[in-house]
């Protein structure tokens, strides 16, 4: 950080940022060079990318291994994923803290050099069978769906302190959706920002929130536009986008304030069409999802088109891999290509050791890493337009397929379809099945003794877990 945004960030109060547009693309393209800053973080160049948390967490990082071998600087964090029967028992708000101190970071051991960015759902949505109302929407708990009032999670905010809060949405999660279910969702949003900033007049350190703007048409938002423009404008630091699309018809003194994209592209060419449209920060969940399934990226910005396209990354589940001794990506600087090989994370990957899907970790941020830094790069030299086109000339259009699987799914990952769907993980203990069913059998029976109903001796009972040897 130079010394000029040093002390301008000294004098920052607590709810507001600073956001400076530095450079503009040239041609027709929208992507813009920035520096956004927060009291107490450090700036963070933009176009950046945020990071996707899974309870408060970046999958498979620790907190030791996010500041010793990442350069992290922002995460987005779902309310929904603290919340399991009401909002008034999670355990979150009753972290103690010292006065100025975030629940929220507390909480979750986050380092203070990370940036936190909090909205009411997880990145990507997961679709909730019950239909938001006029004053909550649907959320997916550790428990199962519940509703979310709009002042419970106004006042979770007040609470937990992130350093940018999203005002709440309707989200529309279906493809097809009828007029009046798109109407509806503008309706909402903006009343719910309205309820916000009412509830805000006169009351000092209000956080620092940002607008959501739902994915719908445009003509559906005009008078949204309107009074964001007109009234909301001065209580409101950025805006929140479900869709790039949205940014061409903002008017000049919105398009002014940093926007932060919750997207879920799935590969970095998505990527750069939504900086293309002018998004500052934006969700990238593919890296996590690359990472799980034993994806290491390799690709670089901008590239060099060949006869035949590259593949973005590659898949260490292969055994081709088996006895390979090369770095994971040609002269990567990063932890995981400095010091292991690629045999070496396809045996972690076959021994399903979590240490490997780190590892990947790792590696895979260095790579979006080191391709933001050449994205703001190239917008600096006025090439991005033409960057870009090399880019999608060099690589694949998809993700490379997997030939492994991945980690074991958590329930709130995926939503059920209907019945007679496949569990989400195999079985773990079916080997027992024979002896509780033997168990049930003997009592049914009326057997004086279940333990001689069963198969095996006294090392094989205590082996399934059925009882355990006593010295008498």
């Amino acid at each position: 950080m130079e010394a000029s945004d040093s002390a301008t960030v000294a004098q920052l109060p607590d709810d507001m940022i600073k956001f400076t547009v530095q450079h503009v693309a040239a041609l027709e393209s929208g992507a813009r060079l920035a520096s956004l800053t927060v009291q107490n973080r450090p700036s963070i160049q933009t176009p950046h990318y945020l990071v996707p948390t899974s309870r408060g967490v970046i999958p498979h990082l620790s907190p030791d291994t996010l500041q010793r071998h990442t350069n992290i600087s922002a995460v987005y964090i779902g309310l929904e994923d603290f919340i399991e029967k009401s909002v008034a028992t999670a355990p979150i708000f009753k972290t103690p803290v010292q006065d100025g101190t975030s629940i929220l970071r507390r909480y979750i051991g986050l380092p203070q050099q990370c940036l936190t960015v909090l909205g009411p759902r997880r990145v990507p949505v997961l679709p909730a069978p019950a239909h938001n109302t006029n004053s909550s929407i649907a959320i997916s708990t550790s428990v199962g769906f519940r509703f979310l009032e709009a002042q419970e999670y106004n006042k979770s905010l007040d609470i937990l302190k992130a350093d940018i809060s999203l005002s709440l949405t309707d989200v529309i999660t279906k493809d097809t959706s009828s007029s009046k279910r798109i109407e509806k969702s503008a309706d909402r949003t903006h009343a719910w920002l309205r309820d916000w900033v009412d509830s805000r007049q006169g009351k000092p350190g209000a956080g620092s929130i940002f607008a959501s703007i739902p994915a719908v048409p445009e003509q559906r938002l005009s008078f949204y536009f309107s009074d964001l423009q007109d009234e909301f404008e001065p209580h409101v630091s950025g805006l929140a986008l479900y869709s790039s699309s949205t940014i061409p018809s903002l008017a000049p003194s919105l398009k002014s304030k940093p926007t932060i994209g919750l997207y879920d592209p799935s590969t970095p060419q998505e990527v750069l069409a939504r900086v293309h449209n002018g998004t500052d920060l934006l969700t990238v969940p593919f890296i996590t999802q690359a990472s799980e399934r034993g994806i290491a990226l390799t690709f670089t910005y901008p590239g060099a088109p060949d006869s035949t396209p590259k593949p973005l990354g590659i898949d260490l589940w292969s055994t081709t891999h088996a006895t390979d001794t090369s770095a994971l990506s040609p002269s990567c600087p990063c932890y995981t290509c400095t010091r292991h090989h690629r045999a070496y994370v396809h045996h972690l990957l076959q021994a399903n050791e979590m240490v490997g899907w780190t590892l990947l970790q790792i590696h895979n941020f260095h790579v979006i890493d080191t391709f933001f830094a050449s994205v703001r790069t190239s917008i600096s030299n006025d090439t991005f337009d033409q960057d870009k086109a090399n880019f999608e000339r060099t690589y694949e259009s998809e993700m490379p397929q997997t030939t492994g699987h991945g980690p074991r799914l958590r329930g709130y990952q995926a939503t059920s379809v209907g019945g007679g769907e496949s569990k989400l993980n195999a079985k773990a203990w079916g080997k027992v099945d024979d002896q509780v069913q033997k168990l049930a059998e003997a009592q049914a029976t009326g057997a004086s003794s279940t333990l001689a109903s069963l198969d095996g001796d006294a090392m094989v009972i205590e082996e399934h877990g059925l009882g355990s040897r006593t010295n008498g």
